[in-house]
């Protein structure tokens, strides 16, 4: 899965969720942000946030 992010002051603001890097890059030529990046993870990440507690803001 890909992130895609905006660098919004301090900390990044998630625009979209795409199933891969493909769907990504798709979104973002329809959908124009001058700051935005993708940034790549995994199910085992979102599994690991979960279990030690950490959250999105």
């Amino acid at each position: 899965m890909v992130r895609i992010l905006q660098e919004l002051g301090d900390s990044p603001e998630l625009l979209h969720l795409a199933q891969n890097r493909e769907a990504a890059e798709r979104w973002l030529a329809n959908n124009q942000y001058g700051r935005a990046y993708l940034e790549e993870f995994s199910a085992d990440e979102v599994g690991a946030d979960v279990i030690e507690g950490r959250t999105t803001a």
